[in-house]
């Protein structure tokens, strides 16, 4: 899977995404793509601690697996942003940001749900988010 691709493809899906990160089961950043002109809240430091912190709390996620089924994404949400984290495949997970101050620019622009909706598509393969 090219992680680059998959991000862009994600990060032009829809205006309301600030930045988007691939890393692996560990927290380790594999690839990023940051929406141009938008500022970051957190240093690349606190950026890669919250991952690791996000990863851990996904692996005790899988614990659940058995009795819940598979896991789809998480939310975290906080007043100037909410991040949703998605699995990729076994061994990786995608964070989304969105800023709070979302611009509807068009019909096409779309909230918070819908966003999830057309990222979980675009992780499953649907021709329609193409």
């Amino acid at each position: 899977m090219n992680f680059d691709q998959l991000l862009q493809r994600i990060m032009d899906s829809n205006i309301n995404i600030r930045h988007s990160i691939v890393a692996d089961s560990d927290g380790n950043v594999k690839a990023v793509n940051h929406r141009e002109g938008i500022t970051n809240y957190l240093s690349e430091d606190e950026t890669a601690a919250s991952l690791k912190r996000a990863a851990s709390a996904w692996k005790a996620r899988k614990a659940l697996k058995p009795k819940l089924g598979d896991g789809k994404y998480a939310v975290a949400a906080f007043e100037k942003l909410t991040r949703i984290t998605f699995p990729l495949g076994e061994n990786h997970l995608l964070f989304v940001s969105l800023g709070t101050d979302q611009v509807r620019t068009d019909f096409n622009q779309a909230g918070q749900q819908q966003i999830i909706e057309h990222v979980l598509n675009i992780l499953d393969g649907d021709p329609t988010t193409e």
